[in-house]
């Protein structure tokens, strides 16, 4: 509800120090999420820009799994979403730890895909044309995964961690990743051409859901001849909740960090303003991010055909954490883009925090980002008076 508190803090307008634009003197900048409380001090508002524009609980420069793949969630969805991951993982390690190891392999495989579907579908990014995207995005990946799992079974040096022969180390350390990023990119690339797809958060969350897509299908589709041992093939259960870990989140995060940076370069540079092309410094370049993420996903592939097992995991743990950096920061970037093209319009009440803010990006109340929210929990108006019976007939 609207109080004369809220109202005279719209009618103040101060400018922001960190976008430079006239703003509702409020708590929060409604354009860049950034605290304009007078008490704060330039220290503390160097530290504020460093937080996350789609939660800004947390700090941009961390490694947070859920706020990074599935940033367009309110704090409460985000929370059922981090539930239902963990939810998950103790499913597969329980069915590990019986013994099933190609239903636990399964189940992993499609754990983050499944998340990534239900997170697309659930905050209606692309509002009247949901199922169109996700065939263009995720049936993508899963087509290429499939193509590429027939690829690597025709392939008799294709091999898991450890191979230490050098034909091996060539195809499976180098060849077979690359191999596996021109796939996973050249899906969301054929969107680029679509001016309706004119931001970097349409490249990253096309990436991204290629990416996890694709990598789930592969790992299935290396699994489906483990069925024909049975349900229960011999294997050590901490072996196999390892080679889990790395193919059921280590591997699908990597793959949708880098991906998901390089597409969002190629929206930076082709369909973002001229002003913004330099702002995520030289790896917004499109060869420089497709060379990146070209490298995590080469230095992924040598870990595990080097390393044994435990080291190669260690190793594409620290690789997950650098692609969900990068990747955060790219997504941040694209909140921010989002931000100056919509005009201070009227007041709405945030759902967040249940407090009157002008329609914007942020709300000036808590700093959430409004465009974050899914469709189902964004903001309504403000009831301000009620209509008139002329108006109502």
């Amino acid at each position: 509800m609207t109080t004369p508190h809220d109202e005279q803090q719209s009618a103040d307008l101060i400018k922001c120090n960190q976008c430079g634009n006239e703003v509702p003197r409020m708590e929060y900048c409604i354009r860049c999420g950034d605290p304009l409380s007078d008490e704060y001090s330039a220290e503390g508002r160097a530290q504020a820009r460093d937080r996350f524009a789609a939660a800004p609980h947390e700090p941009l420069r961390t490694v947070a799994l859920i706020s990074t793949l599935f940033p367009q969630l309110p704090r409460a969805e985000m929370r059922m979403f981090r539930v239902a991951f963990l939810t998950g993982a103790a499913i597969i390690l329980v069915l590990t730890l019986l013994g099933l190891y190609p239903v636990a392999l399964i189940s992993s495989a499609i754990l983050v895909p499944l998340l990534m579907l239900l997170y697309i579908w659930v905050v209606d990014i692309y509002e009247d044309d949901p199922l169109s995207i996700i065939g263009a995005t995720m049936l993508w990946g899963v087509g290429a995964g499939v193509v590429y799992g027939f690829v690597v079974r025709a392939l008799p040096n294709a091999a898991g961690f450890g191979s230490q022969d050098t034909s091996g180390v060539v195809l499976n350390g180098i060849a077979l990743p690359l191999l596996e990023g021109a796939l996973m990119i050249a899906g969301p690339l054929f969107l680029l051409p679509q001016k309706r797809f004119n931001d970097v958060l349409d490249g990253a969350t096309f990436g991204a859901a290629s990416a996890v897509a694709f990598a789930g299908t592969h790992v299935i589709f290396q699994a489906l001849p483990l069925l024909g041992g049975g349900l229960r093939p011999a294997g050590d259960p901490l072996t196999w909740v390892i080679q889990l870990i790395s193919l059921g989140v280590l591997q699908p995060v990597i793959a949708a960090g880098a991906i998901g940076s390089a597409a969002a370069a190629f929206w930076l540079r082709y369909r973002s303003p001229i002003t913004d092309r330099k702002a995520l410094g030289t790896v917004g370049r499109p060869v420089v991010a497709v060379i990146s993420a070209a490298a995590l996903l080469v230095v992924a592939g040598l870990a595990k055909t080097l390393l044994p097992l435990i080291p190669a995991t260690i190793v594409l743990a620290l690789i997950a954490g650098l692609a969900l950096l990068w990747l955060r920061a790219t997504l941040h970037l694209g909140l921010q883009q989002e931000s100056r093209e919509i005009p201070v319009s009227r007041s709405i009440v945030c759902p967040n925090c249940q407090h009157s803010t002008p329609e914007h990006t942020f709300c000036g109340h808590c700093g959430v980002a409004l465009r974050a929210l899914p469709r189902s929990a964004r903001p309504q108006e403000t009831p301000t008076t009620p209509p008139s019976p002329k108006a109502a007939e």
